[in-house]
């Protein structure tokens, strides 16, 4: 029945994900296609990185240069817009999967038949993922495929590969929150200001870190922190930027799900 459940899941997701596939690898390929130009002011955009602070530079992604492959797609996509894109779109979804379709009273119908509430839950879960993977995967294909054209030849598929996971994986960091706050309380409002508020909260601490000193002692609890310090661009797969987000989604979802089968649904 789980099975059943995420595929009718992907279906009813089909046309939205279609679009948000289009929206993000357009904005992709625009942004990638816009760097030969950057490029050509290195110099203009090197004095502004040294002008703006180490602290700055670390909180835009932008330690490697503003006019390098890795400062780029950085300071520009990596370290701000593709992760709150994917945000939103994860935890729209997540707010959905059990708090807003209980709230609907579209749930209820489902559970009446023989079939787990933890298979119910789990299959939509997996479906959030699923979109969020493709989406994910094809902004990286993207780049991947036109690095050379793009000037990006100096960062390897492998390394592109890594940041695309580590940005999906705190996508779905936040998306789990959310959909396991819904699951065990059945409220959708408190759903998406947990899942969107601790993602607010956890940038604001990793930003200031670089400027507050109290701040900089807690910054290693930051997901923004596991994705950026060190970036995957450079680096490569990281543990930090891959394992520390797992330890966190797995027992999250665990936790969310047992509350939801237990919870007494009116």
């Amino acid at each position: 029945m789980s099975a059943i459940v995420l595929r009718q899941m992907l279906k009813d997701r089909t046309r939205s994900t279609i679009w948000w596939s289009v929206a993000i690898v357009a904005l992709t390929a625009v942004l990638g296609a816009s760097y030969p130009a950057v490029h050509e002011q290195a110099d203009v955009f090197d004095t502004l990185t040294e002008s703006m602070g180490e602290g700055f530079a670390e909180v835009l992604g932008a330690v490697d240069g503003l006019a390098s492959p890795v400062g780029y797609l950085n300071s520009n996509f990596y370290a701000n817009l593709l992760p709150i894109l994917l945000l939103v779109l994860g935890i729209g979804m997540a707010s959905w999967s059990v708090a807003g379709a209980e709230g609907e009273g579209t749930l209820e119908p489902l559970l009446a038949n023989p079939v787990r509430r933890s298979r119910v839950a789990l299959g939509r879960y997996a479906g959030h993922v699923i979109v969020l993977a493709i989406v994910t995967a094809l902004s990286t294909a993207v780049l991947i495929a036109f690095r050379e054209p793009w000037e990006f030849g100096e960062i390897s598929a492998s390394h592109f590969a890594a940041t695309g996971v580590a940005s999906f994986l705190l996508a779905v960091l936040f998306t789990t929150i959310t959909y396991a706050v819904g699951a065990a309380t059945g409220r959708k409002g408190l759903a998406i200001a947990s899942g969107a508020g601790l993602a607010v909260a956890t940038f604001v601490v990793f930003a200031l870190s670089a400027f507050v000193e109290i701040f900089e002692s807690v910054r290693w609890l930051a997901p923004w922190y596991w994705l950026l310090e060190p970036s995957t661009l450079s680096e490569g797969w990281t543990w930090q930027a891959i394992g520390l987000p797992l330890l966190v989604i797995v027992p999250v979802v665990a936790l969310g799900t047992v509350w939801f089968t237990r919870r007494d649904l009116r």
